[in-house]
């Protein structure tokens, strides 16, 4: 992939970020581990935050990719049961994609926050996620008939993939997007 040079900050991970290495633990990194509630706490503080609608997510990412050589566009399931209503092998298809996994997607909650930034043909609403303990913990639910995908043609691995990922994420944080799960995609999580 080939990303402008002024793209190489979205790439960085923050030093406050935890980081998982599994002969120095961050317990951090878990929302169950963590004694000092980091996770947690910084869920509060996004929460606080001004939400952002979908629609401006959606721009923003289409013009964080406008730049790149990534042709996508955003894709918003709105009003349908999400996990019924996602068929990989056609998006695949239809965006041009080398592998079903060539994906970035994003989860909101009932309030209409940014819940998560993630990647791969996984998208899901399990219970056992730090994702979901965070949510909860915020005292809010998973919007289940709403997400959003960007399609990835033109990667051809998981390390770009999940580049790409981190790069919107920290995108969307500089244009003032709170995300609940504020570390999801910086690609340290258990």
């Amino acid at each position: 992939m080939k990303f402008p040079i002024e793209y190489e900050k979205y790439k960085q991970i923050p030093p406050d970020c935890p980081i998982y290495d599994k002969n120095n633990p961050d317990y951090r990194c878990s929302v169950d581990y963590d004694k000092t509630n980091y996770r947690k706490n910084k869920a509060i503080e996004e929460h606080k935050k001004e939400k952002v609608e979908i629609s401006k997510i959606s721009k923003l990412i289409e013009d964080f990719l406008k730049p790149t050589n990534i042709e996508s566009e955003c894709i918003v399931l709105k009003g349908i049961d999400i996990l019924l209503a996602v068929n990989y092998e056609i998006i695949k298809r239809q965006y041009n994609l080398n592998n079903q996994s060539d994906l970035v997607w994003l989860r909101f909650t009932d309030d209409g926050y940014l819940g998560v930034v993630a990647s791969s043909n996984d998208i899901n609403f399990d219970q056992n996620t730090n994702s979901f303990k965070l949510i909860n913990h915020i005292k809010q639910k998973w919007d289940e008939n709403l997400i959003l995908i960007v399609p990835l043609p033109g990667i051809y691995n998981k390390d770009e993939r999940v580049e790409i990922e981190k790069m919107i994420g920290n995108y969307l944080i500089e244009k003032k997007v709170p995300i609940i799960d504020y570390y999801s995609h910086m690609s340290f999580a258990l």
